[in-house]
């Protein structure tokens, strides 16, 4: 199988997304309650204040009212000696002349529709912003002795306090969506738990090591699924034995009746000069077709081995360079082969099947691209050692670069008729060969167009 997978958009983890969720949902509830913790308080606090300053206001007023039907009351005294907050002052309008209980206050800290306001009759309150923070400005006539009272009471005591709260009620609100968010993350990891290990069972059987199983822990909402996944795993081990049994026994059956008919077919080429032409012909037909059935034979035998987990390494070490060149050799010594200067690594493989996964590329390419161009031999990352088969084909779409991996995949050839047809056996043999080294096999686009092959293995231990 090859280790190359298609790139996925990169998504936030199913844990991530969880946490997130949950730290939000905290944020939104403790900041809701936050806001009208915060809004009742400061109605409540504000309102109380204003009360209470109104209540003192009247008391005030009426003892001024009082003081100006006597005559001879000096009032910037009985101003200052009103009872009203620590940092409070009065104002008293009469007769066109303005009176304050302290040098620097006058009447333009007073708003002029609350003068306009308490000018026609009517107790006013408002609060206004001044260069000190906010103050509560009251006003109340004093119609039976033609005045106008006016106190500024500085709420800037009660601002501060509500600032406070409010930070508070901020803090507690994002403490709580940290806790929400752990608390998402601790549960997510909880519920995510069993999935983890379906995705560790399911790994070990995709790796084709030993057969694992879903532990049965007692619980009713995953034991149905536990039990459940194991069964598929038993029915799915048991149809792979089966096919594989049935690979192997029909390979082993079709190899005697083969043999003698490739016997049968080698008595006939040594005496072709006796037969017509017409026969040499279906002759050289048959021969062809023999030799294919033979390797088809051979693939399913190879493909058994795999599927029953008797596949094996004999290796032994060998010169890179002299080991691609004898592949080379063999059928295709006209492939120029390029390697980097001074390079020549030591490989520890089986040599039978790199020789077997580099045939089936060069194959591949003389079947379905025109024929190999070049070989490379270069080392990769990490030490790892790059065998790069090119050729100048129409090369292999983005779409088909996993599947032609797979057995009994034929990419485009199913797709266009004038082209060879194959078993799909042959990429899918080298991905495994070079798996089982602990390499990997991937097809990209060749710097002058067409395909190009990798095979990268594992660096030799020293």
């Amino acid at each position: 199988m090859s280790t190359w997978r298609q790139r996925r958009p990169l998504r936030v983890p199913l844990r991530v997304r969880a946490m997130l969720a949950f730290g939000l949902v905290s944020l939104v509830l403790a900041g809701t309650l936050a806001i009208i913790t915060f809004t009742l308080v400061r109605t409540w606090t504000v309102e109380d204040r204003e009360d209470a300053a109104m209540a003192q206001a009247y008391t005030n007023a009426r003892l001024v009212r009082t003081r100006l039907r006597a005559p001879g009351t000096d009032l910037p005294e009985l101003l200052s000696g009103l009872q009203v907050s620590s940092s409070g002052e009065v104002l008293l309008e009469q007769g066109g002349l303005w009176y304050a209980s302290a040098v620097g206050v006058d009447r333009s800290a007073l708003p002029s529709g609350l003068r306009d306001t308490v000018a026609d009759g009517h107790v006013a309150r408002q609060i206004t912003m001044t260069s000190t923070g906010p103050d509560l400005v009251i006003g109340i006539p004093l119609p039976q002795v033609g005045a106008r009272y006016f106190e500024l009471v500085d709420l800037g005591d009660t601002e501060t306090t509500l600032q406070t709260l409010g930070r508070s009620l901020a803090v507690g609100a994002i403490a709580a969506a940290l806790i929400g968010a752990l608390t998402g993350a601790a549960v997510t990891g909880r519920v995510l738990r069993p999935l983890r290990r379906v995705s560790a069972v399911a790994q070990q059987v995709r790796e084709g090591g030993p057969s694992a199983r879903l532990e049965v822990v007692g619980d009713p909402d995953l034991d149905p699924l536990s039990e459940s996944f194991n069964g598929m795993l038993d029915e799915l081990e048991e149809r792979t034995r089966r096919e594989a049994r049935f690979a192997s026994d029909v390979s082993h059956d079709l190899r005697g009746p083969l043999t003698a008919l490739s016997a049968a077919v080698s008595v006939v080429n040594r005496r072709r000069d006796q037969l017509p032409e017409e026969a040499g012909e279906a002759i050289d037909a048959l021969d062809e077709q023999v030799v294919a059935f033979n390797r088809l034979v051979l693939d399913l035998l190879e493909i058994s081995r795999f599927e029953a987990g008797t596949a094996s390494l004999e290796t032994r070490e060998v010169g890179g360079i002299e080991f691609v060149r004898a592949v080379l050799g063999e059928s295709h010594s006209d492939v120029p082969l390029s390697v980097a200067p001074g390079y020549d690594p030591r490989l520890v493989v089986d040599p039978r099947r790199i020789r077997q996964a580099m045939g089936n590329l060069l194959e591949n390419a003389d079947r379905y691209a025109g024929g190999p161009t070049r070989v490379i031999l270069e080392p990769g990352s990490e030490g790892r050692v790059r065998i790069v088969v090119d050729d100048t084909g129409p090369g292999v779409a983005p779409e088909d670069r996993d599947a032609i991996f797979n057995r009994y995949e034929r990419g485009r050839a199913h797709r266009d008729p004038d082209l060879p047809k194959g078993t799909g056996l042959g990429l899918a043999l080298s991905a495994q060969h070079v798996s089982l080294h602990g390499g990997t096999i991937t097809v990209e686009d060749a710097p002058g167009g067409g395909a190009r092959f990798v095979i990268e293995l594992p660096p030799t231990p020293t």
